[in-house]
């Protein structure tokens, strides 16, 4: 009887320390909506299009190490101005708080790149296809991948093939559109090249992230999209975070204001070298640029 009486005592203990846990409905992500690839790529081609112009007003946040961090850490509440024009001109100009003055001016066409740093007085044009030249070199601040970031790109790219998969992260599910290269008219494919990775909240069908790579399939660029509001119809993300691992650079914007397809004038793009500025030159010589000012 002793014995049975010490196997009800150690079941009961053990009864004792057991435990029910149980997820909060706030834990359970909402059910995913149904979505082919098809129907996501028609959505990333619609957001694409859906902005022509853009004005907004953001802050930066730089991570430690980054560029950016290189030119902006002695500052904070950073604002920056950017104004955009589809396909490829671009403007940004960062500001320091209270006195305002400029801490940067960049500007780009799509095909040339202008970098003014009154700090360093250097002054940098440079094609946006020419090489970075280094980790945290100030020839690596392109207007080109914030506008990358800004517009993501359509999936209507010629010879661009895609699929879809399903991805977890963070107890969330997302659809992964991956576009493919190396698939030829008639279907036959030689060796395939993973070029770009648009991630979408799988709940809301919503542009959560994308990924671009290079010809060997290295990563190149990360952007991350989130707290979505809607501005004068165009719904957009309020928060976008951009990772240039080869750079090695991060760099947070978060939106405070924006105006969607309002004309901006051809001026407003056009970014001169200051008289006394050293120029700086990065990859192949650069053509005859607009608004030289030389």
């Amino acid at each position: 009887m002793s014995l049975i009486a010490t196997l009800i005592g150690l079941l009961s203990a053990g009864c004792a320390v057991k435990k029910t846990s149980r997820v909060s409905p706030a834990a359970v992500p909402p059910a995913p909506v149904a979505a082919s690839a098809a129907d996501l790529l028609a959505r990333l081609d619609q957001q694409h299009q859906a902005i022509k112009t853009l004005s907004a007003t953001v802050e930066l946040n730089p991570t430690t190490g980054s560029v950016y961090s290189g030119v902006i850490n002695q500052y904070h509440d950073v604002r920056a101005f950017i104004l955009l024009q589809a396909p490829g001109d671009i403007r940004m100009v960062g500001q320091a708080p209270v006195v305002r003055a400029t801490i940067f001016d960049m500007s780009s066409d799509g095909k040339e790149f202008r970098v003014w740093v009154p700090s360093k007085n250097k002054f940098i044009v440079g094609s946006t296809e020419a090489s970075a030249p280094g980790k945290n070199s100030l020839e690596n601040l392109r207007p080109q991948h914030i506008l990358d970031a800004l517009i993501p790109p359509a999936g209507d790219d010629t010879g661009m093939q895609y699929f879809v998969n399903q991805e977890r992260e963070s107890a969330r599910i997302y659809y992964v559109l991956n576009f493919v290269t190396g698939v030829t008219a008639d279907s036959s494919a030689g060796q395939l090249s993973l070029t770009r990775k648009a991630w979408f909240d799988a709940s809301t069908l919503e542009l959560a992230r994308v990924q671009f790579y290079n010809a060997a399939g290295a990563p190149v660029e990360d952007v991350r999209y989130s707290a979505y509001q809607d501005y004068g119809g165009v719904r957009y993300p309020s928060e976008i975070d951009l990772t240039r691992p080869e750079e090695d650079y991060s760099l947070g914007i978060s939106v405070e204001k924006a105006t969607f397809n309002q004309p901006i004038a051809a001026d407003k793009f056009v970014l001169a070298k200051p008289p006394d500025a050293e120029e700086v030159h990065v990859g192949a010589e650069p053509s005859e640029v607009h608004g030289s000012g030389e």
